[in-house]
């Protein structure tokens, strides 16, 4: 479940939600700014569209390829995250392959961004099953379509579109060297004698090189080859080339690659300058998401993987801090509403919710709770009017983007032996559980109206208005009742409706068929929901009105609703 209208998240915001000392989230040390732009491409990822043209190949595989390199190293060690991008992941890889050119090169406009596509590819077998597919296959057809092409050169013929130049030949040996089993001894030479061959007087093999391009190509050049590039090592220095009017885009993604190259050859003094020239192109009042640097994911993709390979592991482990941080401001911003309308089940939830959960707040009819996965408040009401404000404060004080209503409610339908073999409709009874796919009222007009405060109730007839749940809600609860029969016991689908103490279960079942079960306020929390656009869902252990209210343990409604909760912070 994806919101229409995700949150937009700054980097001034990590300060406010990370534990401890958060006062180097935006200092100008390298570990910081490798912690900004991760942070940078997790929320591309998460939530910017990922168009399926060609000239977003490369960004998106790229931006795939370099989080899935951070988070799996074991340094860091996000598994945890690595599992909510997974399937944007999976999304990336089926939508790059499924818009496949037809002509080299198959994806991306030149052979750098074609070997870039199937280096992300080969990077992401693990967890994307398009990628898994389609790797090997990729990863021979560029292998034979460099062996080709070698004699003249990796250019497709465009000079408006490619970059052509050393750092062509330098991606392809890099891919070829890292991803590729038994390397060819001749193309492995051939491959480096060209990426080693000099831009002479802004020309390469023919081609015009524009001047601030040179040393991007040299940047990956000196980064791959290392005391091989001495000669193209000793031009990184030479910054002459920020004199001439450039983006800040393509001044990012040249620093980037300067970045790259004196990195790999410990080159201190020009990393520094790369460095403070970076900062001055960073965007810090950009959402995350769209480019810290440069005003360009790119930049801040690029920036990443040429710090990465110059952070120790104490200094890429501290980079958690920032991650939680950001894991907590996706939480908050999709705060998880609980309506109960009995003191136990305040504690039955907090107490489902296990240990290391953290509560923030805590009153008689309030709680508001920081799970290890979401971010939690709980609202208690007993009668329909405090069941009514209840709901609202959740929504409106609390920012709740979701409601869930764990409750007891009275059994309907008897709960029947099997008289004989076969099929046979068992209705649901005392010890069982009801997942409500809707709610219905039964005689509560005049109750609504004083509980909600309004001149008339909101019913199109007498009838009153059946409420759907969210269907969403409801096929998450479904699938983790079905992982939880042990702990649950049987479970029920279906309506519930909700009384204040007038007809009998006969007059119930007459009026709504089909009915499972009756409680006191739960159509209140649906009605305030649907007035907000709030997804709501309504569980419902089944209890004889003797044992009402006297589980020592936390009931099984509550105990499900913590694992809905669980499930759905999954999705962002």
């Amino acid at each position: 479940m994806v919101s229409r209208h995700p949150p937009v998240f700054f980097t001034s915001d990590l300060h406010g939600y990370g534990i401890g000392n958060t006062s180097w989230f935006d200092d100008n040390s390298p570990r910081a700014l490798a912690g900004r732009c991760l942070v940078d491409a997790l929320e591309y990822l998460l939530k910017t569209p990922k168009f399926p043209a060609k000239d977003w190949h490369v960004v998106n595989a790229n931006a795939a390829r370099i989080v899935h390199q951070c988070l799996t190293d074991p340094a860091l060690a996000r598994r945890d995250i690595l599992d909510r991008v997974t399937r944007h992941i999976e999304e990336i890889c089926a939508c790059i392959v499924a818009s496949r050119q037809y002509r080299i090169p198959f994806y991306g406009d030149d052979f750098w961004d074609w070997a870039s596509v199937v280096d992300a590819f080969c990077e992401l077998q693990s967890v994307s099953a398009t990628a898994a597919q389609v790797a090997k296959r990729e990863l021979d057809q560029f292998r034979r379509t460099v062996h080709i092409r070698m004699p003249s050169g990796l250019a497709v013929g465009d000079p408006d579109q490619e970059w052509f130049g050393p750092g062509v030949a330098t991606r392809a040996h890099h891919l070829l060297d890292t991803r590729a089993a038994g390397f060819d001894p001749d193309l492995r030479h051939e491959l480096q004698a060209q990426a080693l061959e000099r831009i002479d007087r802004g020309r390469y093999r023919g081609r015009q090189v524009s001047p601030w391009q040179l040393s991007w190509h040299y940047g990956q050049v000196v980064g791959e080859f290392q005391r091989a590039a001495s000669e193209q090592a000793a031009e990184l220095a030479d910054f002459a080339w920020l004199a001439v009017p450039l983006d800040t885009g393509k001044r990012a993604l040249v620093l980037a690659r300067i970045l790259q190259g004196a990195g790999a050859i410990k080159d201190r003094r020009t990393v520094l300058q790369t460095l403070e020239e970076l900062h001055r192109c960073e965007t810090p009042g950009r959402p995350l998401g769209q480019g810290v640097i440069g005003a360009s994911i790119e930049a801040s993709l690029d920036v990443l993987e040429a710090l990465w390979q110059q952070l120790d592991e104490r200094d890429k482990a501290n980079i958690n801090a920032m991650l939680d941080a950001l894991r907590f401001l996706h939480a908050k911003a999709n705060t998880i509403g609980f309506v109960v309308s009995t003191p136990d089940d305040i504690e039955g939830l907090i107490q489902a919710m296990g240990p290391g959960t953290l509560i923030e707040q805590r009153n008689a009819a309030r709680a508001i709770i920081r799970h290890s996965c979401f971010h939690a408040v709980i609202c208690l009401g007993r009668s329909m009017t405090e069941v009514a404000s209840a709901t609202a404060v959740a929504i409106a004080e609390h920012g709740a983007r979701w409601v869930i209503m764990p409750g007891r409610a009275h059994a309907l339908g008897p709960a029947l032996a099997q008289a004989t073999q076969g099929a046979r409709f068992v209705g649901a009874g005392p010890g069982d559980l009801v997942i409500a796919t809707a709610v219905a009222p039964f005689r509560i007009e005049i109750q609504l109206r004083d509980a909600l405060s309004i001149a008339e109730p909101p019913f199109p007839s007498e009838g009153g208005l059946i409420i759907p749940a969210n269907p969403e809600l409801c096929r998450l609860a479904h699938e983790a009742a079905t992982t939880m029969l042990d702990e649950i016991g049987v479970f029920f689908e279906g309506m519930t409706v909700t009384r204040n103490g007038g007809g009998t279960d006969a007059d119930i079942s007459a009026a709504v068929p089909g009915a499972l079960a009756t409680d006191e306020t739960a159509y209140v929390t649906g009605l305030i929901c649907l007035s907000h656009g709030i997804p709501c869902l309504v569980l419902q252990s089944l209890e004889m009105p003797s044992q009402a209210h006297t589980s020592p343990r936390p009931s099984a409604a509550c105990r499900l609703a913590v694992k809905v909760a669980e499930m759905l912070c999954r999705r962002w």
